[in-house]
């Protein structure tokens, strides 16, 4: 059991299963037919760049496709968790920096690294990366944004830009945020929507405004998805 834990962990398997994870990602993209909204994504994100790339946990497995053809420093937070040394890998492999750690939403039980990814979230940012992270946190709830991004908005004065990928063909794991793996030959749908600013001099009830505004802005940006592709929500918004 031990020889297939270390396995599992291996330098030799973290890199062949993020090839793997890299070539279906771009088989997906390369065989669905892409919509956008609006239609020159790529110009309104480098208008706002540097930002806050924001985005549901169990829906970003496309993420690294969104990343414009031209060049931009684009980093991405990482859980510190060694299973999390794979998804590292695959990042890596579209051209993007990982900042390890982990929100907490609150909970101080347990060090998941969530200062030390904050400063890191702030290096990236003032170093004129764009940064992009889940806005809800394990282990849930899902689709409930968590005080960070929010926090980090504030500190790096940069604006916070809702996202949503959804394609038509799909299936869902039983995970807290329901992981969803985006499947070849679909519609694929690509979703930008306004960035939400957030002033230096805000307080806890300002910070509170904006992160019920992110949890909007990501539930309307991914209904808008899921009906451009025409998927199934597997967490669909209860009005």
């Amino acid at each position: 059991m031990r020889f297939l834990t270390s396995l599992h962990h291996s330098k030799l398997i973290t890199r062949l299963g993020s090839a793997f994870a890299e070539a279906y990602i771009r088989l997906v993209f390369r065989t669905s037919k892409v919509v956008r909204d609006p239609p020159d994504i790529d110009a309104k994100l480098f208008s706002e760049h540097p930002q806050i790339f924001a985005m549901w946990h169990g829906q970003f497995l496309m993420v690294p496709m969104i990343k414009p053809e031209t060049e931009a420093d684009i980093a991405i937070i990482v859980s510190r968790h060694r299973d999390a040394e794979m998804l590292a890998s695959i990042l890596g492999r579209f051209g993007m920096s990982v900042v390890r750690g982990a929100g907490d939403a609150g909970r101080t039980q347990k060090n998941r690294g969530g200062p030390a990814a904050l400063r890191g979230a702030l290096r990236a940012l003032k170093g004129g990366a764009t940064f992009a992270m889940t806005a809800d946190v394990p282990p849930g709830p899902a689709r409930q944004a968590g005080p960070g991004i929010a926090l980090l908005a504030k500190l790096s004065d940069c604006p916070i830009v809702p996202c949503a990928m959804a394609t038509s063909r799909a299936f869902s794991i039983r995970t807290w945020s329901a992981f969803t793996f985006n499947l070849p030959f679909s519609k694929l749908a690509i979703v930008v929507g306004d960035p939400i600013r957030v002033p230096r001099h805000a307080g806890s009830i300002e910070l509170e405004k904006v992160r019920l505004a992110v949890e909007r802005g990501l539930n309307e940006v991914t209904a808008r998805a899921y009906a451009l592709a025409g998927g199934k929500d597997p967490l669909p918004r209860v009005a």
